[in-house]
């Protein structure tokens, strides 16, 4: 439950029920999706071309440990920070590169023991010259002065806004627009632990990352104003580092897990949404118990949970305390959704980041098919399906899930694609690992040392999933990651009688231009009771059949039942057959055989066909057909017999088929 802490009294709220939340999938969802889209969209005019990649500089450096102190005046607006940044030298470095845009001025760098250090500042780099090579292995420190207006920057990452006639202060700093408010080594790959501090005015309360070590009043501007120091002591990468400020309300909670730990949440919320919020974040400690017992146990235990209320249009995941708009607070469980995908995140982004920006689909792949496996917790399969269908928004996706590397627009990189498309590339390889195998994965992936607390690229990922499958899947990742087509079905159905049985023939044509490898799910139902299959379909036409016993019917199939498969699919006509998407020759039914087998093949349009029998020696047996036929599926009987009538001897035949300039070649085996 909630409760407000106050001085004199505590109001207890007992949490409404959640299974009665309905997600509304409207179209504000791309908007929310993630604020920075929106944001990178409209600074992408007038942004320079920043490609995300480090500088030769930055690659021989890793960062230990950031200490943050900033003092923020939201009337002017202005900030005036001093940054320690102490890192590890992977090799000899004679320049130290770190992010920090221009329009910032730098006051001085030091080596953090006062000795000054040489230094330029052009475009977004802050180019240190240290007083002697730092050595391979060496620990050092450079520590800036320096301020400036961040709203100016090209893409501000530090922002101003008003609730309730006071000032708001809030971050927003993915991708890369840390350097925008604040030096650093501004990449994902290069993880730290933090100090941040940051002293506004004296009404407010800035919440950041972390635990909260100390607040200290004084004065800033010749006006009251408060420090507040938060301490991270997770290792945490640069966009996920954050100030939040405002006049809040503090609504705390406690998370119980199942392994015995205790855990404080703790919401920042404005004063006149405190009644809504008490209804919305209700959800925080079952959700944070439903996740720990699928992905493992929250990754930040021994810090917080909880939410920071600012004027951004979603959410972001910063670690420990999700930024989280305050439009999202109705007091109705509207926007659980985006909720538990922002705290699926402190999982996957922030307990795990992807390495680069072209592996985003690890973040907000993994967060979105979050919110599908809470609505399937709380309401099951059903909703499962109907969740995943209404993800299923090709309009909205540009090129493939894994990025391209030399995009400089941040915008690409959050494209609808790696939300929607990279959920159901995991709704997927869970049909395909099977359930046991697919979520022991994501534990072993969260759990995994060289990621955990660290980064992963989809390699990384990979590994881990066929490790708990036994067998690659490169097959999967490869067509479904770096392919932008869309997989079409096309599929037909019939029962008919054949030698005293009931036989079904399933046909299916894939119809786009490149083929996909797939199992799919069929449901048959008969008279006698329902039939569950599973066909691998991999090539341009594929039948299968299946016999049932006499005297059963068919009384409908279903494809892909479930909806496991991202696809189009299209029911033809079932009292005819399909025409066929390419030429094609059936395996033989019954083979073996005695006396007789039906063969069946399928032509796009009207060819000249050659349909002969060869025996192992490559002989010639049999002519079964030598003419034109229409296009369509046509059917031939063969009884075992040579060109002269006379029955053949038991044993291994080839069919071969020749039209319209293809050959396919089927074995037949003839059983005395």
């Amino acid at each position: 439950m909630l409760r407000r802490i106050a001085a004199a009294f505590a109001v207890v709220i007992l949490p409404v029920g959640i299974l009665a939340q309905q997600p509304d999938l409207g179209p504000d969802r791309d908007l929310l999706r993630k604020s920075e889209i929106m944001k990178a969209k409209r600074s992408a005019a007038r942004a320079p071309l920043l490609a995300p990649q480090p500088t030769p500089s930055q690659l021989l450096y890793d960062v230990l440990h950031y200490e943050i102190d900033v003092a923020i005046n939201p009337s002017l607006p202005r900030i005036e920070g001093r940054v320690r940044m102490t890192a590890a030298a992977e090799s000899d470095l004679l320049e130290v590169d770190v992010d920090l845009d221009y329009s910032l001025a730098v006051a001085s760098v030091t080596d953090g023991a006062g000795g000054s250090l040489a230094w330029t500042h052009p475009s977004h780099l802050l180019k240190v010259t240290p007083s002697a090579i730092i050595s391979e292995g060496d620990t050092f420190t450079i520590e800036v002065i320096y301020a400036g207006n961040p709203s100016a920057t090209w893409d501000p990452g530090l922002s101003f806004g008003s609730a309730g006639g006071a000032p708001v202060i809030y971050s927003l700093s993915e991708p890369w627009s840390a350097r925008s408010w604040w030096p650093c080594k501004d990449y994902p790959d290069d993880k730290a632990t933090f100090d941040l501090a940051f002293s506004v005015p004296a009404n407010l309360t800035a919440t950041s990352n972390g635990v909260l070590v100390e607040t200290t009043d004084e004065t800033r501007w010749s006006v009251p104003y408060k420090r507040w120091h938060w301490r991270e002591s997770y290792p945490m990468t640069t966009y996920l580092a954050s100030v939040t400020a405002a006049v809040y309300v503090r609504l705390d909670d406690t998370f119980n897990a199942s392994t015995g730990e205790t855990m404080p949440i703790t919401h920042y919320v404005y004063p006149y949404l405190q009644a809504a919020a008490l209804v919305d974040l209700d959800i925080a400690a079952p959700s944070l118990a439903f996740f720990s017992e699928t992905f493992g146990l929250y990754p930040f235990i021994e810090e917080k949970y909880g939410v920071a209320i600012c004027p951004i249009g979603g959410g972001m995941e910063h670690q420990t305390l999700t930024s989280y708009g305050s439009m999202l607070i109705r007091g109705d469980h509207y926007y659980d959704w985006l909720y538990v995908h922002e705290l699926a995140h402190m999982w996957f982004g922030d307990l795990v980041t992807c390495k680069d920006w072209t592996h985003i689909w690890l973040n907000e792949g993994f967060a979105s098919y979050s919110e599908a496996l809470w609505f399937e917790h709380l309401q099951g399969a059903a909703k499962l399906k109907s969740y995943m269908e209404s993800q299923d928004r090709p309009a909205s996706w540009s090129g493939p899930i894994l990025r391209d590397p030399d995009v400089s627009n941040p915008g690409y990189y959050f494209n609808n694609v790696v939300y929607d498309k990279a959920a159901w590339v995991l709704h997927m390889l869970r049909r395909v690992m099977g359930d046991a195998a697919f979520f022991g994965a994501l534990r072993d992936y969260c759990d995994d040392p060289r990621y955990r607390y660290s980064v992963a690229e989809t390699a990384d990922f990979r590994a881990v999933c066929e490790a708990r499958h036994g067998s690659s899947l490169g097959w999967f990742f490869n067509q479904w990651l770096t392919r932008a087509d869309r997989l079409a079905y096309r599929w037909s159905y019939k029962a008919y009688e054949i030698d005293g049985a009931l036989r079904l023939t399933i046909a299916v044509d894939q119809t786009q231009d490149s083929l996909y490898a797939m199992p799919v799910d069929f449901r048959i139902v008969a008279s006698s009771g329902s039939i569950d299959t599973v066909f691998w379909i991999d090539d341009r036409r594929e039948e299968f059949r299946l016999e049932l016993a006499a005297g059963d019917a068919v009384t409908d199939v279903f494809f892909d039942p479930g909806h496991w498969v991202l696809c189009d699919r299209n029911l033809i006509a079932t009292d005819a057959p399909p025409p066929a998407a390419a030429v094609f020759l059936d395996q033989n039914v019954p083979n073996p055989f005695n006396p007789a087998t039906r063969i069946r093949f399928g032509l796009p349009e009207a060819s000249n066909v050659s349909l002969r029998v060869y025996d192992l020696r490559g002989a010639l047996v049999a002519t079964l057909a030598e003419r034109r036929y229409g296009a369509g599926t046509h059917d031939l009987v063969w009884n075992g017999t040579n060109a002269r009538g006379e029955p053949l001897a038991s044993g291994i035949y080839f069919a071969r088929l020749e039209a319209d300039g293809a050959v396919r070649t089927r074995k037949l085996i003839l059983a005395r």
